[in-house]
């Protein structure tokens, strides 16, 4: 009997899947899980993904929500190449456990992705030493979010990039990136880092 009900079951099931009936509506949530290949699908600035913490531990949502193009004479670093790209990122730890984000040491964390396809990790050349008090995020408690600061040292040929993270699960994440000044703290970015 019990097999009986359970082939019923299953051939409802399979009925059901083949009904013709139009999938559910995607989430308007802009959460989302795109993969890191080719442009298409990429996120715009201002979109926020779900990820998981450094180590493998907690959760982050990431959300950039700023871009600012400092070029040289325009902090009290000097940059290696022609300029800085300043990114601000909202972080917010969403698991009863802290975390942190992944980092470069660790084969994960943030790139830019120059259009003609160059990799390059955050901190780079003289980015580094590019911190703005602000946006100084490291661990991240339970259920409080901060904001961090993402700077590449990078050529004016560089500017309009893909904006590349990989969490602690190895997991990529992608935003196409405005090629001028955008979002709500780019003000902020460069009053802070003025010489």
């Amino acid at each position: 009997m019990r097999r009986r009900i359970a082939a019923i079951l299953l051939a409802s099931l399979a009925l059901a899947g083949c009904s013709g009936e139009a999938p559910p509506k995607p989430d308007a949530n802009p959460t989302a899980r795109p993969s890191a290949t080719g442009s298409a699908g990429a996120l715009a600035l201002g979109t926020r993904v779900e990820t998981v913490g450094a180590g493998g531990l907690g959760h982050l949502e990431l959300t950039p929500t700023s871009i600012a193009y400092l070029q040289a004479g325009s902090t009290s670093e000097k940059p290696q190449a022609e300029g800085f790209v300043f990114v601000t990122v909202k972080v917010v730890a969403t698991a009863p456990v802290g975390t942190a984000q992944t980092s470069p040491i660790s084969n994960g964390g943030w790139s830019w992705v120059a259009p003609d396809g160059e990799a390059i990790k955050q901190g780079n050349g003289s980015a580094f030493n590019v911190v703005a008090e602000s946006f100084n995020a490291s661990f991240i408690s339970p259920g409080t979010f901060d904001w961090a600061g993402v700077v590449f040292d990078v050529k004016v040929t560089q500017a309009g990039g893909m904006l590349l993270y990989t969490d602690g699960a190895g997991q990529a994440y992608r935003w196409a990136m405005p090629k001028t000044d955008a979002g709500p703290q780019v003000a902020q970015i460069k009053q802070e880092l003025a010489p």
